[in-house]
């Protein structure tokens, strides 16, 4: 029976393709940079920000609570995508 003869309805092998199992491991292993990268370049600005206008650690927390709402939003969005057909 060749590939292309199967049913659609068929199970697929966990990963979904060549490389798929991969694939899936990458993007897994790209969340937690994707949430830390967020967080830091929030409380940087907010960093820079602090030091311009002399204002104690309140931008840096600010804008870094603002950098973990964006990754959090920015991991739950990745993990959600609904799998191409």
């Amino acid at each position: 029976m060749a590939a292309d003869d199967r049913d659609s309805n068929s199970p697929r092998p966990t990963g979904d393709g060549p490389g798929g199992f991969l694939r899936q491991l990458g993007n897994a292993m790209d969340l937690p940079f994707v949430l830390v990268g967020a967080v830091i370049i929030g409380a940087g600005a907010g960093y820079l920000v602090d030091r311009r206008f002399g204002t104690s650690p309140t931008f840096t927390l600010i804008l870094g609570a603002a950098g973990f709402a964006a990754g959090m939003y920015e991991v739950i969005r990745r993990l959600t995508v609904k799998p191409r057909s």
